[in-house]
């Protein structure tokens, strides 16, 4: 397994901004980079696993929610340096919207706690890098996810 600190190459993954009716869902991380902050679900991709599956199987694993469709957004590189210059960390994620209109989301694997926000929820607590953009610009989806199941 490639290490996620100091990688030889950059590892791909991918994040599901997750919407019920006003709502989103967003796990609270266990681990590290972002340890105790809140984002959307998504880890790493398994080898020989298309990008959409590592979406869906992602979400299963960290909120037990089934998803059947997710669309792709775009992708967003997260780089981050030392203090000698050197690469300490490069993730390449993509970034899905889904809707989820049924099942209780529960917190596994990598999530101390999963819980739906509304965006007045999101200045109370501490987010990842971005997850507040990506929901805004995620909203833009939903008239064309919730149109076609």
């Amino acid at each position: 397994m490639t290490s996620r600190h100091y990688p030889k190459s950059p590892l791909l993954g991918a994040c599901t901004a997750i919407w019920r009716g006003d709502r989103f869902l967003l796990a609270k991380r266990v681990k590290s980079p972002n340890k105790d902050t809140w984002g959307m679900p998504g880890g790493m991709a398994e080898v020989g696993e298309t990008l959409d599956d590592a979406a869906k199987r992602e979400v299963l694993e960290e909120t037990g929610l089934k998803l059947n469709r997710v669309v792709f957004n775009r992708f967003h590189e997260i780089i981050r340096r030392d203090d000698e210059d050197r690469v300490s960390m490069h993730f390449v994620l993509a970034m899905y919207i889904a809707i989820s209109n049924e099942g209780d989301a529960v917190a596994g694997d990598d999530a101390a706690d999963v819980r739906w926000f509304s965006m007045e929820d999101l200045q109370s607590y501490s987010l990842t890098d971005q997850t507040e953009k990506f929901i805004l610009e995620s909203k833009s989806f939903l008239s064309d996810l919730s149109g076609r199941r």
